[in-house]
This record gives C-alpha cells, structure tokens and sequence, in this order.
C-alpha cells in the first residue's frame, strides 16, 4: 500500500512518475501545486490506499492523462473541478475514461460541482458520484464503501445514482472546524523555481467574511451548518512551512486562502506575530518570501510594513474588483472607494507589491460608473491590473437574482446575460472584441505585466543592492506603467464612442470595434516583445545575483537555480 505517484519533475502536465499500478488518482489543473488534488492524495494514503497525482491544465493533454490512468488502472479517479470554465474539459475526460474502457469509480469535486451536483449525476453516467464542499472526510468514507453502493447514503455530502436509477444526495455534516487536525497535501515532486527560488503553496485558512455576490467562494462555504470562515493556529502553519522549508528547500510561500488577512488588524498583527515566532524557534531564519491575498478594508501601510518585515510579505491580490461606489455596492463588497485606494497606496507605501483586477462590467453597471473606474486606473497606473465582466456562476447570489429576474440564459455549464444599461452593454461587447487577447488569452499581456512586477519584486525580495538591479527596477516599474496607460488610453477611447452615441449605428460600431482591436492587439504586440525581453533579462539577473548570495542553500535551492 505504499506505492507513490508524483508529477515528473520540471512538469505540470498528464504524467505519473512512476507509473504503477495505484489504488487512486486525483487530477487537477497542476499550474500550481493543486492543494485540492494534493489533498485528497493525502487523505487516500492516511485511509490505507496507494495514491498519486496528475496534472491536467489544458484538454490537449487528454491523451497523456489518459494513457497514465489506463496504465496505472485505479480503483478510484477524483477529478478537482474548481472553476465552471473548464467544466466541459473535465467531463469529456470522463467521459473519454469511459470510452477506453476505464470502468473504475470516478468521483467529482470542487465549486462547480458542489453547485451543480445533481446535474452533473444526472446529465453525465461517466461520473458516479460528486463530493460537495470539503472533501476530506467524505472521500475517507467513500474509499471504505467504494464496492458497496448500497452504504453510499452513509457518505456526507455525496451525490450519486442509487439502485433504481434515482438522483440522491446526502446532507453535508457541519463543517471541520480543527483544520490542523486535517492532512497535508503531499508533496512528493520537486518545488517550481520562481528566478530560482523555490515555490510553494498552502492554506492557512479556508473561507472568507466578505459575501460578494458574485464569489463562488461565498456560497460554498455557505451551504452547510458552521462558520464560514475557519483558520489553522499559527503553530500548525509554522510546522508546514518549516517542514517544506528544511525538507523542500521552500523560500517563496503563496497562501491560497480565499482571503488571508483577518478584518480585524490588531488581531492580524497578532495571529502574524505568534507565526513568526514560531517559525524563528524552528529553525525558519533565513531569507523568505509570502505572497497573499486580501480584501481592501484588511489592509493598511502601517499593518503592511509590520508583516512584510516580521514574516516577509512580499506580494499581495488585491481584490479591488470596482471603483464605482455604484459598482462595490451592486456586488456587495461591503467596502467603500476610500478603503479601495487605501489599500492601493498602502501596498506602495510598504514596499509590498500588490495587483488587482476589475469587474467593471456587472449586471447593473452605468456607463457613468466607468468614470471613477477609469479615474481609479489612471489614480493608480503604476500598479498591473486586468479587467473582465463579473460572471454569473452557478449558486451565487449573482447567478440567484439574474435568473429571478428572468435575465439569466445558457445553462448550468456556462450562463450569460446584458447589462441592464444598453450603452455598458454594447461598451462590453467592444471592449471584449478588442481586449480578448490582450486580457484573457493564456499569454495575455495583462497577466505578464502582473508576472513582469512579481519577478522584479523577487529580485529585490531575494538580492542585495545592485546597481544593475536599480537600473532593471526603474525600467520594469516604467514597463509596467506604459502597459497599464495603454490599456487605459484605449478603454478611455471605447467609452467615449459610445458616450457619444455612434454604438447605435451598427456598420459605424463594427468599423470602431475593428479599428480599436487593430490598436490594442499591434501596440500589444509591441509591448508584449518588450516585456518578454525584460524578463528575460531579470533572468539573468538573478542568475548572477542570487547565485552570487552566500546564503546556505540547500541542494534543493541550487537544483532550482539551474533549472530556473
């Protein structure tokens, strides 16, 4: 029972290394250490059973995922189905499972599954039950029933098909409130080096306070009996982050809590405090980096600077999500514009670098409210931004209020729906048209501008002064600048056409759309060649600089360098 599966070094796609036959498989988007899939592992090896992991991040990779399932021939397959976008691809690789002859039990779960769970059993026979919420003990209690359907109504928090055909669900138990008594996701592949240090992921905490109506994350955390927002004690933080400090060579933390600040900042400060204490009686005293993310009205300077210097926080997410005092109210932020630039200017103020991204485009946005959301832009243009539409997914309260005001279409794998007001709806549209590659592809430019400012911020995280570094600071932090002005200057021209009126002649806005798209995308060419060329020069920056750094690293940190 002791056999291992990991991910092949130097990957994050479809390959078990080795390939043995296993009791389960979890498989989930592997960009980063998936601490879902990872978790469910570790909870399969406690209950008895041989466990491993597969990345699949794009359906290219079906092939490979399932020539590795069908070597390895599983009991049991879990698929981690976090996000509604990629629904589809997981289900047609069930269903692709089903067709080579896979007849294992699959198991499903995740956000979009715990919101659909009855649709997924019923539209989808390659799957045979679904996990809502945390899937910790459920899956525990599934492995022990998995050839015995009939105990599956003892299962919490399970769908699945009963004898006659029927759709049956379980209800959840309360939630776990111990977290520290849970597993730890295994971990048994190399770290990812981020300019050459290596990368981790954990959770400190699992739920959030905010209620956002259109946060995916609030409604599952919401649909069963307990607090919606549960924390590890920094004791049992400190062990997993100097257990993978020690063992894995670990230098750069990123906490996956939905949100990792308390709103209360004393006791904040304090619950940081007790962490850093704790790491430096555990031997954690080298140089080492946190990267978080928070709500606005969490943050401010003074708060900032403490925890950048008492346990290195080094990047934050903002969600900002509007500047619109309209906006934050129709999406339920709970946050008022002030806290917004607070927590902006703080992360300045600090030395933190922070990102952010903008749901401009909501169900009852103004054409009016893009004023102070472009005003907030040009406010704050020094820092990377993207922006999008808030989407409508399944179970929130977004998606409850659209479909109630009959205004909801699609279905429960992808929904759409209009802006209220006609002229944000056609600014959508325009902007979607001509921003798409630019915002939303896989190389996006928006997301390397956010990419570009977290390697120079390692950079001067990790390294000491350096006149070259000071020279790269100075270009990166202009690069960032110019790609954020614009992407600004374009959006400003889009809402002016339509601010004039010339969106209601059809022939006279598809000539605008093209034209501005022609824009976006040969100026974005541009700058994406310069920011690819700059960060290939903070590469070899940190070559020179970090390997140079007489730091006492670890076999696992040079290993990084050179692979980095």
């Amino acid at each position: 029972m002791s056999t291992t599966a990991q991910i092949a070094p130097g990957r994050r796609c479809g390959t078990l290394w080795p390939v043995s036959t296993l009791d389960a498989i979890f498989i989930g988007a592997e960009y980063e250490e998936n601490l879902s899939s990872r978790t469910m592992a570790s909870v399969a090896r406690h209950e008895g059973f041989s466990s491993g992991i597969l990345g699949f991040n794009t359906d290219r990779e079906t092939p490979i995922v399932l020539a590795s399932i069908l070597e390895a021939r599983p009991a049991l397959v879990g698929l981690s189905m976090a996000f509604q976008h990629r629904a589809l691809e997981f289900l047609r690789l069930a269903d692709a499972l089903r067709n080579e002859g896979y007849d294992g039990h699959i198991v499903v779960g995740g956000h979009f599954p715990t919101a659909t769970a009855s649709e997924v059993i019923r539209r989808h026979s390659c799957v045979d039950t679904v996990i809502s919420f945390d899937g910790e003990r459920p899956l525990a209690m599934l492995l022990a029933r998995l050839d015995a359907p009939a105990r599956w109504a003892e299962v919490p928090a399970l769908t699945f098909r009963d004898a006659s055909g029927d759709v049956r669900s379980t209800p959840p138990e309360p939630v776990p409130r111990d977290l520290d008594s849970l597993p730890l996701p295994i971990r048994d592949d190399p770290l990812t080096p981020h300019m050459g240090q290596p990368f981790t992921t954990l959770c400190g905490s699992r739920g959030c306070y905010g209620n956002c109506s259109f946060c995916a994350i609030n409604s599952y955390h919401r649909g069963r009996p307990g607090p919606r927002l549960r924390f590890r004690t920094p004791e049992s933080i400190a062990r997993e982050m100097a257990s993978l400090y020690h063992e894995k060579g670990a230098r750069i933390f990123c906490f996956h809590d939905d949100t990792f600040f308390l709103p209360n900042k004393g006791r904040m400060r304090a619950r940081m405090d007790e962490l850093a204490d704790r790491l430096d009686a555990l031997g954690v005293t080298g140089r080492f980096a946190l990267v978080a993310k928070a709500r606005p009205d969490a943050l401010d300077p003074g708060l900032l600077a403490h925890l950048r210097e008492r346990i290195g926080l080094m990047r934050l997410y903002i969600g900002v999500e509007n500047f619109s005092r309209a906006g934050l109210e129709h999406l339920n932020r709970r946050v008022d514009r002030e806290q917004v630039d607070l927590s902006l200017s703080s992360c300045a103020t600090s030395g933190v670098y922070g990102c952010y991204n903008l749901l401009i485009f909501e169900p009852d946005a103004r054409l009016e409210d893009m004023d102070e959301n472009l005003a907030g832009m040009r406010k704050f243009s020094s820092i990377p931004v993207n922006f999008c539409r808030a989407e409508a997914y399944n179970g929130t309260a977004l998606h409850t209020m659209l479909q109630k005001q009959g205004r909801l279409r699609g279905n429960y794998l992808a929904s759409d729906y209009d802006i209220a007001d006609s002229r944000m709806e056609m600014l959508f549209r325009i902007v979607y048209q001509a921003f798409k590659d630019r915002n939303f592809a896989s190389d996006a430019l928006a997301n390397l501008n956010m990419s570009l400012g977290y390697e120079l911020q390692l950079l001067l995280h990790f390294c000491e002064p350096d006149p070259d570094l000071s020279e790269a600071e100075a270009e990166t932090n202009a690069m960032m600048k110019r790609i954020n002005e614009n992407s600004l200057e374009r959006l400003t021209e889009a809402v002016e056409f339509v601010r004039k009126g010339h969106w209601k002649d059809p022939r006279g806005c598809m000539d605008f759309t093209v034209e501005l798209a022609q824009k976006v995308n040969f100026q974005g060419a541009e700058l994406h060649t310069q920011v690819l060329d700059l960060r290939r020069h903070l590469q070899d920056l940190s070559m020179r600089l970090l390997s140079a750094e007489p730091s006492g690293e670890t076999s696992s940190q040079q290993a990084a360098m050179k692979e980095s």
